[in-house]
Order: C-alpha cells, then sequence, then structure tokens
C-alpha cells in the first residue's frame, strides 16, 4: 500500500478533507434541484393520500390513525408515516415538502456511509488519510449515481430510505463495539448486543427489509474481520449463533416458506407472474442492476417497471440459466476469497444479501431500483481503493473527479426529467415501449392536452408491442374511444371478449368502473348499459375469479352490482352487493355501494348498507372500492344526511290548494 502524502500542516488537511465533503453535498443538491419541484407519482397516492382520511392529522385520534394505520407491509411503517407529518399533515398536498426532506435523508445517508466505508477501510489496517479519501469518493459516488434518482425523488420511497438510514446507523454501531473487542470485550459486547435489536427494530418499523440489519453485519464478519483475525480476535460463538445465526435462519425459514405454497408455480393476480418465475427471473434482474450501477444510464425507466420479461423457464430465455449460474458462482468466488480479497468479497456478499428478501421468493413486483439502495453501498469501494493503490495522488484525484462530474451530470440530467409529471411518464413510455402503465399514462396526457389521435396512436402501438393482449391497455382505449364518441360495437364486442376470458386483475377495478360510468353518462351511445353486464358475468367462469375468497370475485360482483343498479334493476344490484360483502366484509367496501345507492336516489338502500358498514368497522379488511376509508363518524354523517332527505321526500306537500 503506498504511503499517503500528507500536507506538513494537519489542520490544512483537515479543512480540505471537510471542504471537499462540502462540495459533494453542494454538488448533490445541485444535482437533485430541478427536481425537487416535481409531482407527486402512483405508489404516493396512496399512502399519502390517507392524510385526508379524517380531514387532516389534526388531534391525536387521527395522528394514531395515520402512523398506526398503515398497511404498506406487515409493520405498517409507522416510522416512515410519522416522518411525513413533518411535510404534510392533510391532502391535498405540496409534493416539493416531501422531495425536500427526502434529499436531505439522502445526503445524511451518504454521509454515513462516507463513516461506515471510512471504519471498514481501518479496520483493514488502511491508514486513516487514505480510508478518508477513499470512502468520500466512494460516498460521493453513491451521492451523485443517477440510479438512485427515483429513490430520492419518489415520495413514498423515503421508507427505503429511512431504513437504510437505520441499518447504516447499525453498521456504525456495531462496529465501533466490533473494533474495540481486544481492548474492552466487556463494553464491545454491550455496544454489538445493543446496536442489533435496537437499530433492526427501528429499521424494520420505517420498511420490513431493516429486518436484514444481522445479516449484512454477518457479511462484514465474514469478510473483513475473517481477513484481520490476528488483528481482532473471534466472536463468542454463542453471541455468534443469537445475535446473527438466528436471524438468518429465520429470514431463510421466511423464504422457504414461501417456496413451499402450494400456490408456488401458480400465477396469483394482480401478478401476471407464477413465485417460481419471479424466483427464476431474479438473477436476470440482478445483473441488470449490476449494469445500470456500473455503467450508468441518463435515464431509467423509473417507477415504470412492467416491462419486464419474466422467466418461465432455465431456458426461456436462456440468459436466465446463465445468470444464475453466475450469481451462484460470484457468490462462490466471493466466499472462497475472503481473506485474500475482502474488501471484493464484502462488496459481493453485502450486494447480494441486500436483496435476499426483495428479490428471493416473496411475491412482490419483479424490479424496482429502490431496491438497491442499500445494496450498493459497498460496490465502488474496491475500485475507488485500487485506484488509490496503484495511482498517483494526482491522477486519484483528477480520475475521481471525472467520474463525479458524469455521474453527477446523469443525475442532474434525471431530475430535470423529474420536474414534471410530462416529463417522467414521456421519457419512461419511450425507454420503455412494452410497458403497459407507462404508455397508458403518456397517452392519457396527450389525450387531456388535446392531441386525441396521438394518445390514440400511442395506445395503439402499445397493443402491438406488449405480448398476451394487456386488459388495462385495451380498457384504457375504448374507454378514450368512449369518451369521444368513436367506439363502434364491433371493437367493444372484441374487447370483451378478450378481457372477459382472462384472470380479472384486481389493480382494474377504477378502469372497469370508469368505462361502465361512461355508459351511465351515454359518451358512446352506440353501445348501451346492457351490453356491458356479459362482460363482468362471463369474468365469473373463470375458475379463478369464481372463487368466493378471492379479491377478483369480490370486485366483479361489485361491477356486476354497479350495471344493475344504473339499469334501474335494484334488487339485482342489492344482490350482487351483499355477495361481494360477505366474500370480504369491510365498512369502507359497504360505503362505496350505500354512496351509489344514495347518489341514485335509493336512500332505503344506502341507508341499509351504511347500517351493514357500522357492524364491519372492525374487520381486518381496512382497504377501499372506489371511495375513501369510512370511519364511524363519516358513516353516521352519512346516516343523517340520507335520513334528512328521505324525511323531505316523504313529507307531505305544504303548499296550500290551488282555488
Amino acid at each position: 500500500m503506498l504511503k499517503s502524502e500528507l500536507p506538513d500542516n494537519a489542520a490544512s488537511q483537515q479543512l480540505s478533507y471537510f471542504a471537499c465533503w462540502l462540495l459533494v453535498f453542494t454538488a448533490t443538491i445541485i444535482a437533485y434541484f430541478p427536481g425537487l419541484s416535481g409531482p407527486f407519482m402512483l405508489d404516493d397516492y396512496s399512502s399519502l393520500a390517507r392524510l385526508g382520511d379524517f380531514d387532516g392529522v389534526r388531534n391525536w385520534e387521527t395522528f394514531k390513525a395515520f402512523v398506526f394505520g398503515g398497511t404498506s407491509g406487515p409493520t405498517g411503517r409507522p416510522l416512515s408515516l410519522l416522518t411525513f407529518l413533518i411535510d404534510g399533515t392533510n391532502w391535498p398536498t405540496d409534493a416539493a415538502p416531501f422531495k425536500r426532506t427526502n434529499l436531505i435523508i439522502h445526503l445524511l445517508n451518504g454521509a454515513l456511509i462516507g463513516l461506515l466505508i471510512a471504519m471498514v477501510l481501518q479496520a483493514l489496517q488502511y491508514e486513516r488519510v487514505a480510508a478518508r479519501w477513499i470512502a468520500l469518493v466512494s460516498a460521493a459516488i453513491w451521492l451523485l449515481h443517477p440510479f438512485l434518482v427515483s429513490t430520492t425523488l419518489y415520495a413514498v420511497q423515503r421508507m427505503a430510505q429511512l431504513s437504510t438510514l437505520f441499518m447504516i446507523l447499525g453498521l456504525v454501531a456495531w462496529l465501533r463495539g466490533r473494533m474495540m473487542l481486544p481492548r474492552r470485550p466487556l463494553r464491545a459486547y454491550l455496544w454489538m448486543s445493543l446496536s442489533i435489536p435496537v437499530f433492526t427494530f427501528l429499521a424494520m418499523i420505517a420498511k420490513e427489509n431493516g429486518i436484514l440489519l444481522p445479516v449484512l453485519i454477518g457479511t462484514i464478519e465474514l469478510t473483513i474481520f475473517s481477513a484481520k483475525r490476528e488483528f481482532y480476535g473471534r466472536l463468542d460463538k454463542r453471541w455468534i449463533a443469537v445475535f446473527l445465526w438466528l436471524p438468518f435462519l429465520v429470514i431463510c425459514a421466511y423464504l422457504l416458506r414461501q417456496v413451499m405454497r402450494p400456490t408456488f408455480f401458480e400465477v396469483l393476480p394482480p401478478r401476471d407472474f407464477s413465485n417460481f418465475e419471479r424466483v427464476l427471473t431474479q438473477p436476470r434482474i440482478i445483473f441488470d442492476y449490476l449494469q445500470n450501477w456500473f455503467i450508468p444510464k441518463l435515464y431509467t425507466t423509473g417507477v415504470f417497471q412492467d416491462h419486464v420479461i419474466k422467466s418461465s423457464g432455465l431456458l426461456t430465455p436462456v440468459s436466465t440459466l446463465v445468470s444464475i449460474i453466475s450469481v451462484l458462482g460470484v457468490i462462490a468466488f466471493a466466499f472462497l476469497s475472503r481473506l485474500r480479497w475482502p474488501l471484493l468479497s464484502l462488496a459481493i456478499l453485502f450486494f447480494v444479501a441486500s436483496h435476499m428478501l426483495e428479490s428471493t421468493s416473496v411475491n412482490l413486483e419483479l424490479y424496482f431500483e429502490h431496491r438497491n439502495y442499500p445494496a450498493v453501498l459497498f460496490l465502488f469501494v474496491p475500485l475507488v481503493a485500487l485506484l488509490w493503490n496503484r495511482t498517483s495522488r494526482l491522477m486519484f484525484a483528477g480520475t475521481s473527479l471525472a467520474v463525479l462530474l458524469l455521474v453527477g451530470g446523469f443525475t442532474r440530467y434525471s431530475a430535470t426529467i423529474w420536474q414534471t409529471e410530462e416529463g417522467i411518464v414521456e421519457a419512461s413510455a419511450i425507454k420503455a415501449p412494452t410497458s403497459a402503465r407507462a404508455q397508458v399514462q403518456y397517452a392519457m396526457l396527450l389525450i387531456n392536452a388535446g392531441r386525441y389521435d396521438d394518445g390514440l396512436r400511442v395506445l395503439d402501438e402499445a397493443i402491438d408491442n406488449i405480448p398476451g393482449d394487456s386488459p388495462y391497455v385495451l380498457i384504457k382505449k375504448i374507454t378514450v374511444l368512449c369518451n369521444l364518441d368513436r367506439l363502434e360495437t364491433a371493437e367493444f364486442e372484441r374487447v370483451a371478449n378478450i378481457v372477459s376470458s382472462k384472470v380479472y386483475d384486481a389493480r382494474m377495478l377504477r378502469a372497469y368502473n370508469t368505462f361502465a360510468k361512461r355508459l351511465v353518462e351515454r359518451r358512446c351511445p352506440s353501445i348501451t348499459l346492457r351490453s356491458v353486464l356479459p362482460m363482468f358475468t362471463r369474468m365469473l367462469d373463470v375458475p379463478h375469479n369464481s372463487n368466493p375468497s378471492a379479491i377478483e370475485y369480490v370486485h366483479i360482483k361489485f361491477l356486476i352490482g354497479y350495471v344493475h343498479l344504473y339499469l334501474g334493476e335494484i334488487d339485482l344490484a342489492m344482490g350482487a352487493f351483499e355477495e361481494s360483502l360477505a366474500a370480504r366484509p369491510g365498512a369502507s367496501y359497504a360505503m362505496a355501494m350505500a354512496a351509489l345507492f344514495a347518489s341514485s336516489g335509493f336512500p332505503e338502500q344506502a341507508l341499509h348498507l351504511s347500517d351493514v358498514a357500522l357492524t364491519q368497522l372492525d374487520t381486518k379488511n381496512n382497504t377501499t372500492l372506489i371511495g375513501q376509508r369510512a370511519s364511524e363518524s363519516d358513516i353516521r354523517a352519512f346516516q343523517r344526511t340520507v335520513r334528512a332527505e328521505l324525511e323531505a321526500q316523504q313529507a307531505p306537500n305544504s303548499d296550500p290548494p290551488v282555488q
């Protein structure tokens, strides 16, 4: 290892070091600044719109309901929800404060990553100056890398940021204890024993993958401290068993349980892939993540990732088997070379371990960039350390500056795209021509701007490009045609036959309901409301859709009831709604149906369903159909309004008779 060329004045060196950190933070703020004025996107609405469910978070009861009523994961993620209250307590609200806080957390994470990397390098006996500068450059690349833009500027991904924050704090605290083990073993074990449960818990209530902290600590122990055992000694085997092996085995058991489920090979909506196919696909996606990290792109597909091609077998596509063998080979290499190249092994094993939960057998979406937010933490460190060890300080500084200017420039470009919803959607649509979500969003932007033919052209191209007849694109297209009074009977029947033969996608309730609503409004007179009823009833001929325990059945029965209601077939509508509610009770479901009866002029039916809603307030189902979540106060207020209208209708005419 080359000796550091220290300035004569130690104070001057310190000043230069902190000045460089200040420049890195300033560059990060400048790079991200355009995106701070950007909009909310997609999942932001499902998580943050709850701020308005109780007329804002304004007292202890509404505070508890929002912070401890989360549905994003098994824990509810209360710590993340708590921090959202820093930026807004009602809905709708401005997105800028949420994004600004996300950027502050990103900067804090970057500073902590610099500290963590420096501690790891010092554990490997790097000189203090070398450890500091390698850590600074590595953390700066992480801060300025364009692959993390979608995590930082997507408001709801604060959950991933906060989970990472507490995992890094846990790693730093554990390292502090581990490095004092030879000198003060009792205090060392106290530090390590407290840091793991405390920071794992905090990370988990921000986002569930915080449970991986003990596994990530295990990767540092397996690589860095195994290579330097003569300096730091061995950990007590009993301590390892309790604090490292036990959490690791619990996670493995949970992942194995997903594999052992009888539905492992089945496609379960709303996914269009089985869990088996997901497991096969992840090694290919892992290499895509790595490619995006080491070969940065001006812009990625961002939040739209439904275009990723699944692996349906080991050879379909062929890259599936190649990727599986490669991932296993890289893991084996990292394990076997951990004593010789501990820093490289740490980078590899830390990356793999970080993906252990979200990139294996848990039935999540195939691909998301934010899963890499903690995973890539060490990936550039071996390269930066190699540059420091093999080149002059001038070459190190010049090369580092060039890399930082490159990634920072790319991030600035991406952040500029994130300024507007139009920019995000258009760039994603161009980047991902087979993403149904991106193409539909882009088409709707064009149509809302009055560019009807351009929007329809985008939908037609999406139908041609996306394999397997996407119901989402098809329903959106006929809805647009209906709005423009261009929908022909033959086109409607063709689409109806396609979508009714497929497994219903529970994410499409609003799209189907919107189309039916357009028919109620007689936007396209050539298609009657009666003609849409068979499209929904035939969906129940698909075995999965007809299972009363499935959400698909609940939604389809609701849609059937909706059509019957506006056809004036009140008893049939009530029957369908009651079957939907029987399959999945829930106050919010019942109130969505009650509101439809009330707005259609049937107050008695509306009151009946609102009474049902009162009995279902305590059910586990806390989701909504097409309305808002219902509280007891909301239901009582609804009933008072409906009863007042009913009494007004039933009151005798008090006007004097005409003489």
